[in-house]
């Protein structure tokens, strides 16, 4: 059973949108949106995706319980522990660092779905279930079913995959390119392994990191020669990090499009392409398809972050 079959207010395939602004216009670029951070209001973007072949695997193991990690404001234990509670299955959150739980709203509302949380220092964080301490943990969970950070792994990929299935019925053409933003690599890895020839696929980091696009071409299985452009220069100071100048910008294309934007995500990448857009990097009358991967929630941290 997929979890479509037990999962309320689903929209299924995700609105493509036409985003406008002057820029777009002065450089005869048509960028459309697709909004994958309308997928569900509290499992949105790529994580509903990343999920969406893993749970059917998780029911088809009978495993209880779904054990998985994040840090204090992870968009990934935050759908999986909406998920899981909407499917009826156990969830448990392996989280880096202190416990924040009391007053950091992504950790309270894993608490309010259910999910189990426990809290291991960033040094055997690092070593995830090699380290002593995860182990032990594991072991109070009958039947357990290990979801990686990020729910990064094949399943993951083929539920990215279906993406170009839904472009395919809502654009006359393939898109000449498509981007998104990178944490993990599996999105990434998912649009690049099953993207149309003619596709050029753009990933923008969103932390320092000189191995993610070794991680994204290591996910797809292969050393793919189709078009792929890596982008490690706007990550603003590293993950979760923000400068005045990136959030001026989310706000000031917010007010204009209409299309709300993560700091931490989307707004570097989209933040990338239209600096790309200003240089000329793109031919004129390119069509731009930006993946919005959701990550919504995440803004309710920005209060707490700056406490």
């Amino acid at each position: 059973m997929l979890p479509e079959q037990g999962m309320p207010d689903l929209v299924l395939p995700s609105p493509l949108m036409t985003c406008n602004h002057p820029l777009l216009t002065e450089k005869k670029i048509k960028l459309f949106v697709k909004r994958d951070d309308l997928i569900h209001p509290e499992i949105s973007g790529n994580k509903y995706r990343k999920l969406k072949y893993n749970l059917e695997k998780i029911k088809l193991s009978n495993a209880e319980t779904v054990i998985t990690f994040g840090g204090a404001f992870s968009n990934h234990l935050h759908a999986t522990a909406a998920t899981c509670h909407y499917l009826g299955i156990q969830s448990v959150g392996i989280v880096r660092g202190e416990d924040t739980s009391s007053d950091n709203p992504t950790l309270q509302f894993c608490k309010q779905k259910g999910m189990v949380l426990h809290f291991i220092g960033r040094n055997e964080y690092r070593l995830k279930t090699d380290s002593d301490q995860v182990k032990n943990i594991i072991k109070q969970y009958p039947h357990p079913f290990i979801l990686p950070e990020g729910g990064s792994n094949p399943e993951a990929l083929v539920g990215v995959s279906e993406i170009w299935d839904e472009l395919t019925q809502q654009l006359a053409q393939p898109a000449d390119y498509i981007f998104c933003a990178a944490g993990t690599g599996a999105t990434l890895a998912g649009l690049l392994k099953h993207a149309p020839e003619k596709t050029h696929v753009l990933g923008f980091s969103s932390l320092k990191s000189e191995h993610l696009k070794d991680e994204i071409l290591r996910l797809t299985g292969e050393k793919t020669e189709k078009p792929f452009t890596f982008f490690n220069n706007y990550h603003f100071g590293g993950y979760a990090k923000t400068t005045t100048e990136l959030l001026d910008f989310i706000t000031a294309l917010e007010a204009v499009s209409g299309i709300p934007m993560d700091y931490v995500y989307n707004g570097k990448a989209v933040f990338g392409m239209f600096d790309l857009i200003q240089k000329n990097f793109f031919p004129e009358n390119s069509v731009i398809v930006w993946l919005h991967t959701g990550g919504l929630q995440g803004k309710k941290g920005m209060p707490y972050l700056k406490k």
